[in-house]
């Protein structure tokens, strides 16, 4: 008489199971509470492109870009996941930063646009736009765009 013995995995289902549980429940109860939200704001702003994209435009036209960067490049897809997104309670302001690059070659920059932007009429109406240069030390500043 043949004797079939069961895999290990198949004997300690119960065990594993168990254990990718509690894991899992771990794992979650360390996120933060605002991931949820935030993850919300960034879905949100990457429906509305229209934000980003205009204030970009606008902020191509200014003179100091101009010299500091270059001609801004467009935005990439994944871009504003390097940034920060921050919708109001009504959703018809936000506050985006996201970065931005310029077509001159500069080692090792690190450029910053942030926006303040409202709804008005269904059409996004721009408060301020500014450009931080983070680095280099020799460059670090802010470029005000728009102020309203």
């Amino acid at each position: 008489m043949k004797s079939y013995k069961r895999p290990w995995y198949k004997l300690k289902r119960t065990w594993i199971i168990l254990f990718f549980l509690v894991f899992m429940g771990l794992f979650i109860s360390t996120l933060p509470p605002e991931l949820s939200r935030n993850i919300s704001y960034l879905t949100k702003a990457y429906s509305e492109p229209e934000i980003c994209e205009g204030a970009l435009s606008i902020a191509k036209t200014d003179p100091t870009v101009l010299k500091l960067l270059g001609n801004l490049e467009p935005l990439g897809s994944l871009d504003m996941l390097n940034g920060s997104v921050g919708y109001s309670q009504s959703g018809d302001s936000v506050r985006i930063t996201i970065d931005v690059k310029g077509d001159k070659h500069i080692e090792n920059i690190r450029s910053k646009m942030d926006v303040l932007a409202e709804k008005i009429n269904d059409k996004w109406e721009y408060i301020s736009i500014n450009i931080r240069i983070k680095k280099p030390e020799e460059l670090k500043q802010t470029i005000p765009i728009l102020k309203k």
